[in-house]
C-alpha cells in the first residue's frame, strides 16, 4: 500500500489548523434558491466534510447585483444569506473540516441577462464568451466594489466561516484589471503592473482590515491566461510575490485560464492528470505563504507525491470528491481500490453547471441528493436477476446487493463492461475504463454472483424463478442506415461495392479502412470525434461530416460539455482532421461519398476509400418482450430502454434497484 503520510499531515493557514492537505476548490452547485444557499447545499458540503476532507472552499458567491455571472448562484450581497451560510458552517464544522467562502465578481463575464441591467467591467472590452460591452467602472464604482467585497466577507465571518477566498482568476473582474488583454485603461488602474494591481490591492487591504488577523484571507489567481495577448507565468511571478509582501494574504490558490480558456481549468479526460502543478511549484519557490494547486488531480497517490515533492502545500481534489466524497477517509484507511476515481467525463458536474442544472456525478447518483438518495435495506429479501453486465447492469446489481437481495448477474460475453469497453479503446476516452474497474470491483467486493459467457434466454430466466428481473441488455450497432431504420433524414444510400464500416468495428479493430476516410457523424457526439482521432493517429486522411453547425455543437442539450468539446476539437486540429459542418452524408459508392448541405440541399462529392458510420444505437429488447407478463417485477434500464449516455444508464439503474 502506498504511504500517504504527507497528504494526511496537518497544516496551518493563517491561524487555522487544517487536518490534512486535501481541499475542494470553489465550484458552483446550482443549488441556490432565489440567490440563497439551500438545505441541499448543506447536505452536499456535510457529506464531503464527513468524508474526511480538510478544507472546503464554498462556491463562488457574488458580491453585488452587478457581478452576477450565472443564473443559479448565491448572493453574498444580501444579509438574508447569513442563516443559510450558518447552516452550512455548522454542518461542515461538525465533522472537523474547515470552511471558506469564495467572493467573486464577474465583471465582463457577467451579463445583462443575469444582472437585470448593465454589467460593469474594467474596460470596454467584451469577453468572447459573452460578447457584451461592459460599462467601464469609474472611481466610485471601484470603491463600491471594494466595499461590496468587505461586506460579503463580514457576512461570512458572522456565519462562523474560517475565512474567505478572493477570486482573482478565471477571467473574473480582478483578473480583467490585471490582464493586458482586457485592461486598456489610461488612469491609475491601467498601464503599469503597479496600476493594474491597484484594484486587487485595495480589496485585499480593505477585507483584511475589516475581518482582522484571526480570519483567513486567501487569493485564487490564474498563473497563465493561456491566450497570446494575455499574461503568462513570468508576469504572475511578479504580481503574486507583491501581493504576498503586503503581509495580508494567508495563501495563494494557483490555477490557470481566463473565461475563454476555461477548458484547461476544468479539463476533460483527454488531458493527463496534474497538468498545471508546475505553476504552483514555481510560485511556491517565490513566496512564504502556503500555495495550493488544483486541476485534474483525482488520485490520492498523485496528491501525496505533490506534497512530498514540495510542489504545493494543499491539493484540490474537487471533482474527485464530487465523485467520491469518502475519498479522503478511504485513502487514509488504505482502501485505495474502494475509491470511485473521477474520470473527468464532466457529464454530471461541469456540463450540468453550464446548463443551469443541479450538479451531480456521472458515476455517483447520490451526489447532489445527499440525505435523499441513500442505500436502505429492502423490506423483503428477493431473488433478483440482472441480465447484462455493462455499466447499467453492474450498477443495478451492486445497489440491489447492497440492499440485501440475492443477486445473479448474467453477461453473454467473457467480461463485464459492455459498450464502454469499446469507447475506452479510443485514445481520448481510455479513462472510461476506470468507471468499469470500479463497478467490477464493487461487484466482486459485495459477492454478487456473476455468470459470464452465458446469454440469458427467457426459458433460462424463468427456470430460475426470480422475484425480480432487471433487463440491461444494452443496444446494438446500426450497420444498415436505411430510412426504415434511422429515419429518412439520417439515411445513407450504400451502393454495391462501397466500403462502409461502423465506428465501433473500427475502434475494436474488427474493421480496417482505406487511406482516405470520411466519417458520417450522424449523432453529433463524441463517437465520431474520437474515431476521427483514432484513425488520424494511424496516419489516415480523415474528414468528419457533422449535420449540426459546428458553432452549435457545444450548445446541443445532448452534446458533450464545452470543455470536452473544445479539447477534442483541438486534438483534431493538431492531427489535421478536416471538419465539415452543416452537412449530411447521403450516399457512398466505390471511391466516392456524396454530402448534402443541410440549409441549401446542394450536394458535393468527396473522394474516399472508406465511409465510417457513426450513428446512435438500437435498443436490444427481445428478452424484455419475451418476459412481459411472465415476471412479477420486470424492469428495463440503460441502453436497452433507450440508448443514451453513461450518466443516464447508471442513474437510472440506481433508481430502479432502489425500488426492487
Amino acid at each position: 500500500m502506498p504511504e500517504l503520510a504527507h497528504l494526511f499531515s496537518p497544516i496551518t493557514i493563517g491561524k487555522v489548523t487544517i487536518r490534512n492537505r486535501i481541499f475542494a476548490s470553489a465550484h458552483i452547485l446550482n443549488y441556490a434558491e432565489n440567490g440563497l444557499p439551500s438545505e441541499r447545499h448543506a447536505r452536499y458540503y456535510e457529506a464531503r466534510a464527513k468524508g474526511g476532507i480538510g478544507l472546503i472552499i464554498q462556491e463562488g458567491t457574488v458580491v453585488s447585483p452587478r457581478s452576477e455571472f450565472h443564473s443559479v448562484i448565491s448572493h453574498g450581497f444580501k444579509d438574508e444569506i447569513i442563516p443559510g451560510l450558518r447552516r452550512i458552517s455548522e454542518a461542515v464544522h461538525s465533522h472537523g473540516a474547515k470552511l471558506l467562502l469564495q467572493l467573486a465578481h464577474g465583471g465582463a463575464v457577467a451579463s445583462s441577462y443575469f444582472v437585470g441591467g448593465n454589467m460593469e467591467g474594467c474596460s470596454p472590452v467584451p469577453t468572447p464568451a459573452i460578447g457584451e460591452i461592459p460599462r467601464v467602472m469609474d472611481d466610485e464604482a471601484i470603491s463600491k466594489s471594494v466595499q461590496d467585497h468587505v461586506d460579503t466577507a463580514l457576512r461570512a465571518k458572522e456565519a462562523s466561516y474560517d475565512g474567505v477566498e478572493l477570486h482573482f482568476g478565471h477571467g473574473y473582474l480582478q483578473q480583467q484589471f490585471l490582464s493586458p488583454y482586457y485592461n486598456i485603461r489610461t488612469d491609475a488602474f491601467g498601464g503599469s503592473l503597479e496600476n493594474r494591481m491597484r484594484f486587487g490591492m485595495r480589496i485585499i487591504d480593505a477585507v483584511r482590515k475589516a475581518v482582522g488577523d484571526d480570519f483567513i484571507v486567501g487569493v485564487r489567481t490564474s498563473a497563465e491566461e493561456l491566450i497570446p495577448e494575455g499574461y503568462t507565468m513570468e508576469l504572475a511571478k511578479q504580481f503574486i510575490p507583491l501581493w504576498v509582501k503586503t503581509g495580508k494574504i494567508d495563501f495563494f490558490n494557483v490555477s490557470v485560464a481566463n473565461s475563454t480558456t476555461m477548458a484547461f481549468a476544468i479539463p476533460p479526460m483527454m488531458i493527463p492528470p496534474r497538468p498545471f502543478v508546475f505553476c504552483a511549484a514555481e510560485i511556491k519557490q517565490l513566496v512564504d505563504v502556503p500555495v495550493f494547486t488544483a486541476i485534474r488531480i483525482n488520485d490520492p497517490v498523485i496528491a501525496n507525491d505533490i506534497i512530498k515533492n514540495n510542489e504545493a502545500d494543499m491539493v484540490a481534489m474537487t471533482r474527485a470528491t464530487i465523485c467520491d466524497p469518502e475519498l479522503p477517509n478511504k485513502a487514509k484507511e488504505g482502501r485505495l481500490d474502494d475509491i470511485r476515481l473521477c474520470i473527468a467525463c464532466n457529464e454530471g458536474c461541469w456540463e450540468r453547471w453550464a446548463r443551469n442544472a443541479p450538479i451531480t456525478c456521472m458515476q455517483n447518483p447520490e451526489t447532489g441528493h445527499e440525505g435523499v438518495f441513500k442505500i436502505v435495506p429492502a423490506p423483503k429479501k428477493k431473488k433478483v436477476l440482472v441480465i447484462g453486465g455493462g455499466c447499467a447492469g453492474m450498477e443495478a446489481a451492486i445497489v440491489a446487493k447492497q440492499r440485501g437481495h440475492d443477486v445473479v448477474l448474467y453477461e453473454k460475453s467473457v467480461e463485464l463492461g459492455g459498450a464502454i469497453l469499446i469507447a475506452a479503446k479510443a485514445p481520448s476516452r481510455q479513462e472510461l475504463g476506470q468507471a468499469v474497474r470500479f463497478l467490477k470491483h464493487e461487484v466482486e467486493r459485495l459477492g454478487v454472483e456473476v455468470r459470464l459467457n452465458q446469454e440469458a434466454t427467457s426459458s433460462a430466466v424463468l427456470k430460475e424463478r426470480p422475484d425480480a428481473v432487471i433487463v440491461a441488455t444494452g443496444a446494438t450497432t446500426i450497420t444498415d442506415p436505411r430510412p426504415d431504420v434511422v429515419g429518412p433524414g439520417s439515411a445513407i444510400d450504400i451502393q454495391p461495392g462501397a466500403h462502409a464500416v461502423t465506428a465501433e468495428d473500427v475502434l475494436e479493430g474488427k474493421a480496417q479502412t482505406g487511406q482516405r476516410v470520411v466519417i458520417a457523424d450522424q449523432q453529433n457526439y463524441m463517437k465520431g470525434l474520437v474515431t476521427a482521432e483514432f484513425l488520424a493517429d494511424k496516419g489516415k486522411e480523415v474528414t468528419i461530416i457533422m449535420p449540426l453547425p459546428l458553432r452549435y455543437l457545444a450548445a446541443n442539450p445532448y452534446d458533450m460539455d464545452a470543455s470536452t468539446h473544445a479539447i477534442q476539437i483541438l486534438n483534431l486540429k493538431t492531427r489535421n482532421v478536416k471538419r465539415i459542418s452543416d452537412c449530411k452524408v447521403k450516399k457512398v459508392s466505390p471511391g466516392k461519398v456524396v454530402i448534402e448541405d443541410v440549409f441549401t440541399q446542394t450536394r458535393q462529392e468527396l473522394d474516399a476509400d472508406t465511409l465510417v458510420l457513426s450513428y446512435w444505437r438500437k435498443s436490444e429488447i427481445k428478452l424484455y418482450e419475451e418476459l412481459r407478463d411472465k415476471v412479477k417485477e420486470l424492469y428495463l434500464t440503460g441502453d436497452a430502454l433507450s440508448p443514451r449516455r453513461l450518466i443516464e444508464a447508471i442513474h437510472e439503474s440506481y433508481k430502479i434497484a432502489m425500488n426492487v
